[in-house]
């Protein structure tokens, strides 16, 4: 039985007879593992990108001289919208034990960090879901998140191009609507005092959802990589625009559109965005019904049409669909960060 043969309680969205314009793929997890985790770690300061990105790397070097080293991670930068340089690394484990492991001398080095003596802002956002809680679409060539840690399997799917197929790529959604325990909507709190802090945020609401969108032209020709930049990227940065700025009425609580980098620092040439709604329906209602989404859709639909199995430009996403096993904590960073701006934030004494 696959994860798209599970019992339903919920029909999949799914129409008879429905073949893709173009194959995608979706990856999945050994038979075993019951958790996978996922765990972001940021630094930002007002230097330049690349003093800052040059900080971060060494802060990096003592990250990962520990046990239980994540079994994939890679980085990325980006300018905030307040101005600040942030760089950051995405780290995967298959199951809770290397997380574990490699957690134990990370919390020391968190510790240890004297907010008010900073000169720049750190912040880690790392949590664990079932695999029956995330879904992945992806080309086979091009596998990033999840689907590049070792012994997962790429498996071929036709739950792709049509509205609900994200929702339908998730085995959780068989008898879960992926609804809140209660409604829940951001409200904006522009004066919360943050740097100078250690925060823990609490409140989170159940059923975050969090969304990875990558792309790459790195194997585009003349033709497709000018129709990428004229065609599709102002398109999908005018929909990343819309959702940083409209946090209360998307439902969207962070929005993170970042370059990602070589492990020494230089640019690929690949980007992705990093999305935190409420609930995946916020998500899915943007997606579904908002222009800045379908002008997207419409736009990259229309290119694997023209370029069919010839298409250069490649693209991924997975998505998760969180419980209660989040950590979300700031330190000396603006209050515009990540979660910073909505819920309950505790300032801790460590």
């Amino acid at each position: 039985m696959t994860q798209f043969d599970m019992p339903r309680t919920f029909p999949m969205k799914k129409p008879a007879n429905h073949t893709p314009v173009i194959q995608r793929y979706s990856s999945r997890v050994p038979e075993g593992v019951s958790t996978i985790r996922v765990a972001t770690l940021g630094f930002q300061s007002k230097k330049s990108s690349k003093e800052n990105l040059e900080a971060f790397l060494i802060y990096l070097q003592d990250v990962f001289s520990s046990v239980g080293l994540p079994q994939h991670h890679d980085i990325a930068d980006f300018v905030d919208d307040q101005g600040y340089s942030t760089a950051m690394a995405v780290c995967y484990w298959l199951g809770e034990d290397g997380y574990t492991a490699w957690s134990k001398k990370f919390d020391l080095w968190w510790a240890a960090h004297d907010p008010e003596a900073l000169g720049h802002g750190l912040w880690f956002e790392s949590f664990s879901v079932p695999p029956p809680y995330r879904e992945t679409n992806l080309f086979q060539e091009y596998l990033r998140g999840v689907s590049a840690c070792p012994m997962t399997k790429i498996e071929p799917m036709s739950e792709s191009g049509y509205w609900g197929a994200a929702r339908d790529r998730f085995s959780a959604s068989a008898h879960d609507d992926f609804g809140p325990e209660q409604n829940v909507e951001l409200q904006y709190d522009p004066k919360r005092n943050t740097l100078g802090k250690h925060i823990k945020v609490s409140d989170i609401p159940s059923q975050l959802c969090v969304i990875r969108s990558g792309v790459t032209w790195a194997n585009c020709g003349e033709e497709q990589l000018k129709s990428y930049e004229t065609n599709l990227k102002p398109k999908l940065d005018k929909g990343m625009a819309y959702l940083r700025e409209n946090p209360v009425a998307t439902g969207c609580c962070s929005l993170r559109q970042v370059t990602c980098l070589e492990a020494d620092g230089s640019a690929l040439k690949e980007a992705y965005s990093l999305g935190i709604f409420l609930t995946y329906g916020h998500l899915e209602r943007w997606a579904h019904d908002h222009p800045t989404h379908l002008a997207i859709y419409t736009r990259a639909l229309a290119e694997r049409k023209k370029y069919q199995e010839n298409l250069q430009l490649l693209t991924y996403h997975e998505i998760y669909v969180l419980n209660e096993n989040v950590r979300f904590e700031y330190i000396n960073c603006h209050p515009d960060t990540g979660l910073l701006p909505y819920f309950t934030n505790n300032a801790g004494d460590q």
